[in-house]
């Protein structure tokens, strides 16, 4: 039988003599005492703060950065879109002329691979030494669609430059003044380098505004370009100037005129075509930027 052992019995601990201890004593009497003691407790606050405030700043930096590289990606990716299109000019393609009974596309061979991907597609815009190189759409019947779709009418914050549903342009003929809009984007893209001719130097190194359509290739010669608020100021209605009188072309050419931060000698007449390019402009809630340009003869270019 094996012997069994007894467990020793500990004895129970002394119960304090004054209760619960509810924090350090203060033996020596310390006056300082409960000032260290409210620092300590500051600095703990502070340090939860902190940490808080990190934690905060470092979400707030996460995205941000996710933001910048999302639209860094955006951004090269529709870069490389127009430049998938631009690839698809046939610039050997010899312009087929328009005889005079029976008005027709011109440049037809020289855009089909665009035509063919958009029947919207009217024409490419560009500013020799800019970023601006693009197309430009024409949807009659759906009032500023390309303003927030792409070429292949998916949805765009980019959108595509495109022109003023209220304009003509067809085989039959073009309207005096073509009214082109476009997004001004914060990285400089589509119209975000026409700010620029605020500028005197820009203006004198980008006169000249190439629009090529289907219904032949044209040079114009900017001679205005203003900021205007289109809630604050709405006396004048420069969008509106599209087949008008010979007064109200003299008009709209002095009011532009006025309005210009470039300074031309270049007065237009009636009967000159007018191209009229048209973004958003940031000074103010509503604000846009305006550049207008005359078209160049063939015998006067």
């Amino acid at each position: 039988m094996a012997r069994m052992h007894r467990r020793r019995k500990e004895p129970a601990p002394a119960a304090p003599l004054y209760g619960e201890p509810t924090g350090f004593y203060d033996q020596d009497h310390d006056a300082d005492f409960e000032a260290r003691q409210s620092a300590k407790a500051r600095r703990r606050r502070s340090d939860r703060l902190y940490t808080a405030a990190m934690v905060v700043f470092a979400a707030i930096f996460l995205v941000s950065g996710g933001m910048l590289v999302k639209r860094f990606l955006e951004d090269r990716k529709t870069e490389t879109q127009f430049s998938d299109l631009a690839a698809l000019i046939d610039t050997t393609a010899p312009a087929e002329p328009a005889p005079e009974e029976e008005p027709m596309e011109s440049n037809a061979a020289k855009f089909a691979a665009l035509k063919a991907r958009n029947a919207e597609f009217i024409g490419w815009i560009r500013i020799d030494g800019t970023s601006l190189d693009y197309p430009v759409m024409y949807s009659p019947t759906r009032e500023d669609f390309y303003l927030k779709h792409d070429f292949e009418g998916n949805y765009s914050d980019y959108g595509v430059p495109y022109l003023d549903e209220n304009c003509k342009m067809d085989a039959g003929g073009q309207s005096d003044n073509l009214v082109v809009y476009g997004h001004n984007m914060k990285t400089g893209t589509i119209f975000g380098c026409l700010t620029e001719y605020k500028k005197e130097s820009w203006y004198a190194h980008h006169p000249v505004i190439t629009f090529d359509t289907l219904y032949g290739d044209a040079e114009y010669e900017v001679f205005a370009a203003f900021a205007i608020d289109v809630e604050t100021d709405q006396s004048f209605l420069y969008n509106e100037y599209l087949d008008v009188s010979q007064t109200k072309f003299d008009e709209y050419v002095a009011e532009v005129r006025r309005r210009s931060d470039v300074k031309t000698d270049i007065v237009p007449r009636y009967g000159d075509q007018l191209l009229t390019l048209s973004t958003c402009e940031y000074s103010t809630a509503n604000g846009r930027y305006v550049v207008v340009a005359r078209r160049v003869e063939a015998e006067n270019a």
